[in-house]
């Protein structure tokens, strides 16, 4: 057993690639419902999940615990070293688990050495993101706010235009970000395929977990499977605590950048 915070996420990224359909299911249950590993015994997990009992304890096994114990006792330790739980009564279930995906975000960031990321992105010669589908709109406003600290900001793919040419000119000064959240394009095992070699942010929900081998850096937003329709705070939040990290990291650059952009508003009469 381990003592390292936020160590079960931790194992099911690194795993979730070789996990099968059911131990997918598992894992995707089990990170966006952390407090059920202490609440449920593993019967209840497998009925929660569709799965067999077998299939639980398997699941639990190839991450590298002895047993349901074992991952039971170490989640109990974390939340005794303060790792955030959700303990106020939030009658509806979508913010109640928003406030969750929250918490195990904060949580992740908390657990990472961030100047490791943040460095880069704030010292790259370009920033590239990459935004298909539902994931387009995150990745244009986090292109629009690093624009408000730092230039050489690029945003994939525009309007019309494939990435084939963009991509190839990239090198090794270059730091990419990418935005998979679940409903990604057909071929997007093939664009992470090509970039994983360079430095590269994957900012993705549970479901894309599977891709951890092809990226430097990725940080999970956990998504409810249950809703109708999506949403996308979870992300935005992360956008926010990003750009505001690679304001801090530049400094007087940024100050100096955002107060040029400012006197450009004024001038052309864009904003209020």
């Amino acid at each position: 057993m381990t003592n390292r915070v936020d160590s079960l996420s931790e194992r099911i990224a690194h795993h979730y690639e070789q996990l099968s359909h059911s131990g997918r299911r598992i894992a995707d249950y089990l990170q966006g419902h952390p407090d059920k590993i202490v609440m449920q015994s593993t019967a209840q997990i497998a009925i929660a999940c569709d799965v067999s009992k077998t299939t639980v304890s398997r699941f639990i096994r190839q991450l590298g615990y002895k047993d349901h114990l074992a991952l039971r006792e170490e989640v109990i330790a974390q939340r005794e070293q303060g790792v955030p739980v959700l303990t106020s009564e939030i009658a509806d279930p979508s913010i109640r688990h928003e406030v969750s995906a929250l918490e195990q975000l904060w949580s992740q960031l908390a657990n990472m050495d961030m100047t490791r990321l943040i460095q880069p992105i704030a010292n790259a010669r370009r920033v590239v993101v990459i935004g298909y589908r539902n994931s387009y709109p995150v990745a244009l406003h986090l292109r629009q706010q690093l624009m408000q600290c730092r230039d050489n900001v690029l945003l994939l793919p525009l309007p019309g235009q494939t990435v084939g040419e963009d991509l190839s000119q990239l090198n090794d000064g270059d730091f990419i970000i990418v935005i998979g959240i679940r409903r990604r394009i057909a071929h997007f095992s093939k664009l992470m395929e090509y970039v994983s070699h360079m430095d590269v942010l994957l900012i993705t929900d549970q479901s894309g977990q599977r891709y951890s081998q092809q990226c430097q850096h990725m940080l999970v937003c956990h998504m409810d499977n249950h809703a109708p329709l999506d949403s996308y705070a979870v992300p935005m939040s992360l956008v926010s605590f990003l750009v505001n990290q690679v304001y801090l990291q530049l400094g007087s650059d940024a100050v100096t950048k955002s107060r040029q952009i400012s006197q450009s508003y004024s001038q052309l009469h864009e904003v209020e």
